[in-house]
């Protein structure tokens, strides 16, 4: 494997030989392969330059200087001579430069793998050597004392696989270090899961090194194990512009958006990470805030209405809001926009919650405020375009809007859901139907899923007696959500003042549609008035898909039948 696997048309020809070599010998398919384009990305706080860094399982990890122009070494002084004629003079050799590079990289990674003291220690053992491949040479003796004849690449290597280069060096470098005390003659060998392990360290998983923003947004601290299946798709987003991450509840999307912005603010760029919802636009603005300073970049972290409102200092009317959000507080930002420079414009868009932002207004808002517009700009859209359209309709309509605007990267779907225990996923693929997911090895079984069918007037009642024990348990009302398919003003839960005094010790009370994007630990969905509608099943949903150890349904007794006949249509459906 070569990361990334492709070759820019800025590097080196000698890069480009060697890149195509080790693409072309499948006995090299089993190394992971680094070359400059991720080492620039990644790579910053080594020091020196590296070409390429080979992880290959079996044999060692070595680091590769490559020189493709002419080379010569005279009384000490090296001279390179690049495609342009220019020469340069060192009295610090091509191997003695990427010797102190491989040993910064070495150091590195033992620091980044400072919380996980197995690894580390398996790091320490490993074997660390490096080469130079003199691509423009056929043949080059006089390297001097800083080298063995071992390492050297020239120019009739391409006549043999690549491979074989690495084999040499480790042969070289087991025979050399085979007398140090550290030296073990099978721990100093790599295995495929070293490699893997040390490829995620380099690429900045957070699976060993969590960050207190995830620490924050998972209060369970259960994803710090659970991000391979998301880490994996967030390296796409390095090598490409324009990309669509799909993904149900709980799969991981919004902790990855934030980690997006927080990477990108911090080199500097004017990043907008925007979502649909508000309640969910303030949370990760207060969690951001606290983590990094974007306001310098002047990046905006929050939902959409907000930003237009802000922008333009208009507010929602008394009457016909919808018309006020989906037509006239787009155009007049449009309007506010023209006013900008391409410079003063975002350098990355990423939108969370896109299944419910891609309607054509709103992408000629993003269009707007992106440099190079949504065709040419850069951006990352997560989305779950078929359990929560609440908003919006058909899920083929939303994709082909926005395929009528812009070329992307659509990578496969996530599958592993790290928020809701096992009984929770399943409750929730056998009651709406949605696509099965997985959960991580160590996720919790959690509690079986409650539901009640209590007559109308007692729903209340209930909710109450069910919040009481959960108390006397030792939940912190901060842990419980209430959540209810009507508004706050038609609700019957907030007539009662008991549960107004939980709401201001920490209990939360929404309505389903404003908590999309939010979690707490329990959770319980009230106040359905029907079941059978394709809207209804979207509400129960995103509700189930809400509570992280444990969920109740409160459902009317008139509602009991239509629960049974659809939980026996969704198992006949899925068995």
């Amino acid at each position: 494997m070569i990361v990334p696997d492709n070759i820019d048309s800025t590097d080196s020809n000698g890069e480009k030989h060697v890149y195509r070599h080790f693409k072309s010998d499948i006995n090299s398919r089993n190394y992971i392969i680094l070359h400059s384009l991720f080492i620039s990305k990644h790579l910053t706080r080594v020091s020196g330059e590296l070409d390429f860094l080979v992880l290959a399982p079996g044999l060692g990890i070595f680091a590769l200087e490559v020189k493709h122009g002419r080379v010569s070494r005279d009384g000490g002084i090296w001279k390179f001579e690049n495609r342009h004629g220019k020469v340069n003079t060192s009295t610090i050799g091509p191997f003695r430069q990427v010797s102190d590079t491989m040993h910064s990289l070495r150091s590195h990674l033992l620091e980044l793998a400072h919380g996980n003291a197995k690894l580390k220690a398996k790091i320490d053992k490993l074997l660390f050597g490096w080469g130079v491949m003199f691509t423009g040479l056929e043949e080059f003796y006089d390297y001097g004392p800083e080298a063995e004849s071992w390492q050297l690449f020239t120019r009739s290597g391409f006549r043999i696989p690549a491979s074989h280069y690495i084999e040499s060096l480790s042969r070289g470098f087991h025979t050399k270090y085979s007398g140090r005390s550290w030296y073990k003659i099978n721990e100093s060998r790599p295995t495929i899961k070293d490699c893997e392990d040390i490829f995620k360290l380099l690429r900045g998983d957070f699976s060993y090194n969590y960050t207190p923003l995830n620490q924050i947004l998972d209060e369970e601290n259960l994803i710090d194990h659970f991000t391979e299946e998301q880490f994996d798709t967030l390296s796409f987003m390095d090598y490409n512009d324009r990309v669509l991450i799909q993904g149900g509840a709980g799969t991981g999307k919004t902790i990855m958006a934030t980690e997006w912005f927080q990477r990108n603010a911090n080199q500097g760029l004017k990043v907008g990470l925007i979502c649909f919802n508000k309640k969910l636009g303030n949370k990760l603005n207060s969690e951001l805030s606290k983590i990094i300073d974007f306001s310098s970049t002047n990046s905006y972290v929050g939902n959409l209405h907000s930003f237009m409102m802000s922008l333009t200092k208009l507010v929602p009317p008394e009457v016909n809001q919808k018309l006020f959000y989906e037509i006239d507080l787009p155009l007049e930002t449009m309007f506010a926009l023209e006013e900008f420079s391409e410079d003063e414009k975002f350098d990355l868009l990423i939108i969370d919650e896109s299944q419910d932002l891609i309607t054509e207004s709103y992408l000629d808002v993003f269009d707007s405020m992106l440099k190079g517009g949504i065709n040419n700009g850069k951006w990352v859209l997560f989305g779950d375009f078929c359990n929560q359209l609440i908003y919006l309709s058909n899920p083929s309509t939303v994709l082909d809007i926005l395929a009528s605007k812009s070329a992307f990267i659509k990578v496969p779907p996530l599958m592993t859901n790290c928020r809701n225990s096992k009984k929770i996923v399943f409750f929730n693929h056998t009651t709406t139907g949605c696509e099965k997911q997985s959960s991580p090895e160590g996720m919790l079984e959690g509690e079986k899923v409650e539901h009640y069918f209590p007559i109308k007037s007692k729903q209340v009642e209930k909710v109450v007696e069910i919040i009481k024990d959960l108390i006397a348990e030792g939940i912190p009302e901060s842990k419980i959500t209430l959540l209810s398919c009507k508004s706050s003003s038609n609700s019957s839960m907030l007539q009662l003042k008991e549960i107004k005094d939980w709401i201001k010790n920490g209990l939360t009370f929404s309505t389903i549609h404003a908590y999309k994007g939010l979690q707490n630990s329990f959770v319980i969905a009230t106040e359905f008035e029907e079941l059978e509608s394709d809207y209804a099943t979207s509400l129960l949903y995103v509700s189930i898909s809400r509570a992280k150890l444990k969920f109740y349904l409160v459902l009317d007794k008139g509602l009991e039948n239509s629960y049974n006949q659809l939980l026996s249509m969704r198992i006949s459906q899925t068995s």
